[in-house]
């Protein structure tokens, strides 16, 4: 579905990195997985509707001539309790140059309690849940226009304009490039990145050029069945999966079920990819709490900052409790049965993008999360170790586009 065109107020735009569009009042918003898979979410699932509706990795293109383009969006903000999530901005980039981030506003705050078990909205904006940002500097000559929406927040497009009689905008060309389908955990989501461009998947799919759809859940790499059947239904020339802390943080899985559990997402996948690479990362380090098992502990800090670890018990291992050192092994244990069996899977230490020798360079702010330097450093190594000549699935390899 990545290369959508939409009709808007104003013009069309071409959507990618979406799994779905969902109408709005006024408009559409993308969304990262097909609405007919959201009835397989549990009953206290706001949190799993909230993360599958942001815009991650998600952008728009469209041609124009015009310097200033106005897009009409409703931008909504996600409290977790009394937790206020986070506010990104949007990005444009004209012809592989990118300009000033401009800060998304806050249209509607959606606040979830602390089960999941509800979600209230509120308006905050002052134009009726609804506003427009303007992006100038475009250039006065014809130009193909990419914007990357805020990657953390819920996005509708409502309308576009381009100022100064320039004609209407109109979508894109496709872009003619690889898709990569990329599942993982808020460390995929990456929405500690102030911009949308942060992102390690998206620094390494630009750097690599390809056409990403980007399916990090903050707290959600659980291997649902749904999400397995959602990427194996999509056209995709390479799939990624980096998959332990959220399983391990939520104590979701022990030491007997992680092992089956990764096979049956795969062997899900491969019922629409039989034959595509797929790359199976386990996660990077988390200091402190490798060899600690779930649930997950949460430290308010005096500044007002958290520091996140796993609280369990370390005796529990020995009675089967999966810590996230574990969850590495059986990871790789899957790769290497799989691959003796012939199947075009290919492994990657997670402690490659982000191991012990990278903690003094980059140490973590709350102990589990990168921040933007260290996610332009992670997209910089997946680019050079998977998709760079002599990486594990070297781009010129691929074959022609599929997802245009």
């Amino acid at each position: 579905m990545s290369g959508e065109v939409v009709e808007l107020g104003g013009g069309s735009v071409r959507v990618h990195g979406h799994l779905g569009l969902v109408p709005v009042p006024g408009g559409v918003r993308p969304v990262r997985l097909p609405v007919d898979r959201w009835r397989d979410f549990p009953p206290a699932g706001e949190l799993l509707r909230a993360q599958v509706s942001t815009a991650g990795g998600v952008r728009i293109r469209f041609t124009t001539a015009a310097d200033e383009v106005r897009l009409r969006v409703r931008c909504t903000r996600i409290h977790y309790d009394e937790l206020p999530g986070p506010r990104n901005t949007f990005v444009a980039e004209v012809d592989g140059r990118d300009l000033a981030p401009v800060e998304a506003p806050v249209d509607v705050v959606r606040r979830i309690s602390p089960l999941g078990d509800r979600a209230e909205e509120t308006a905050s904006g002052a134009e009726g849940g609804a506003s427009t940002v303007v992006l100038r500097g475009l250039g006065r000559e014809l130009s193909t226009v990419t914007v990357w929406l805020p990657q953390g927040m819920l996005v509708d497009l409502l309308g576009i304009e381009a100022v100064g009689g320039a004609g209407p905008v109109r979508a894109a060309d496709p872009l003619g490039l690889p898709r990569w389908i990329h599942h993982g955990s808020s460390i995929s989501h990456g929405v500690e990145a102030p911009d949308p461009t942060g992102p390690w998947p998206v620094v390494a799919a630009r750097r690599a050029g390809l056409d990403l759809v980007g399916l990090g859940f903050g707290g959600q790499c659980m291997l649902d069945p749904f999400v397995a059947d959602a990427i194996a239904d999509e056209p995709a020339d390479v799939i990624s999966l980096s998959v332990g802390v959220n399983i391990v943080g939520a104590r979701s899985m022990d030491q007997r079920t992680f092992v089956p559990a990764l096979h049956g997402f795969l062997d899900r996948v491969r019922r629409g990819h039989p034959e595509t690479p797929i790359v199976l990362a386990s996660s990077i380090l988390w200091p402190g709490s490798e060899h600690v098992p779930g649930p997950p502990g949460v430290e308010l800090r005096e500044d007002g900052t958290v520091r996140c670890f796993a609280a369990g018990d370390p005796a529990d291992v020995g009675r089967g409790a999966l810590t996230l050192a574990e969850s590495r092994i059986h990871v790789a244990h899957v790769a290497r049965v799989r691959t003796a069996s012939g199947e075009r899977i290919a492994h990657l230490d997670g402690l490659a993008l982000y191991g012990p020798d990278d903690v003094e360079r980059f140490p973590l702010p709350d102990g589990l999360h990168p921040d933007a330097a260290l996610y332009a450093e992670m997209g910089r190594r997946w680019a050079a170790r998977v998709f760079g000549d002599g990486g594990l699935v070297p781009r010129a390899g691929r074959g022609a586009s599929v997802g245009a």
